[in-house]
């Protein structure tokens, strides 16, 4: 009898061993993944907040451009025209010389961010 009760605490050692990892796990996994969503937060605010600064900035030299321009062709709609299609040629620019560039980029800084392991 004595090595059936020795193999009964074994066994109920054995579970509340299991039961105190499994919680201690989930408590981990628990911190793991609000250490990324605040990462994630607090990089999505700056950028939108860096963005919305460059955006305004982008915007005021558009606009001075354009008077610029138009004041230089006596054409204020015909200035605002070539700063809207400068942009557009811009983009396309940017979009053939960069984009393979860009795309690993964020690959890199995604699984940086998501795959390390501490």
């Amino acid at each position: 009898m004595s090595s059936l009760k020795k193999i009964g605490k074994v066994t109920t050692d054995s579970i509340d061993n299991s039961q105190e990892y499994l919680k201690h796990s989930w408590e981990y996994y628990k911190l793991k993944l609000f250490m990324h969503t605040a990462e994630l937060s607090i990089g999505s605010i700056k950028l939108a907040f860096f963005s919305i600064l460059g955006i305004m900035a982008i915007a005021l030299f558009s606009i001075a451009l354009a008077i610029y321009l138009g004041d230089v062709l006596e054409n204020l709609a015909l200035g605002y025209v070539l700063t809207g299609v400068l942009y557009i040629v811009l983009m396309f620019v940017i979009y053939a010389l960069f984009r393979k560039k860009i795309e690993k980029r964020i690959i890199k800084k995604l699984s940086k961010t998501i795959l390390r392991d501490e």
